[in-house]
């Protein structure tokens, strides 16, 4: 059974997790950087090897890694 939690207690939270997004980030370390990888999440993976789902007539033909997959949401 859940327990109720009042207007206040969600209000106080919210401030928490605001405070806690107003922080500024962490230097990133020396040598590290950010690498962007754009995901693919209008339709799964088929495999095995390079994606082979059509959409529109076009193959995707990208690789697993560039699928957002639903089993890792779950992590």
């Amino acid at each position: 059974m859940r327990r109720r939690v009042s207007k206040r207690e969600i209000l106080r939270r919210l401030e928490v997790v605001e405070a806690q997004l107003a922080q500024r980030t962490a230097r990133p370390l020396e040598g590290q950087q950010a690498i962007p990888v754009a995901t693919i999440g209008h339709h799964t993976y088929l495999g095995p090897g390079p994606c082979r789902d059509e959409l529109f007539g076009t193959v995707c033909g990208a690789h697993r890694d560039a699928h957002h997959l639903i089993a890792d949401e779950d992590r």
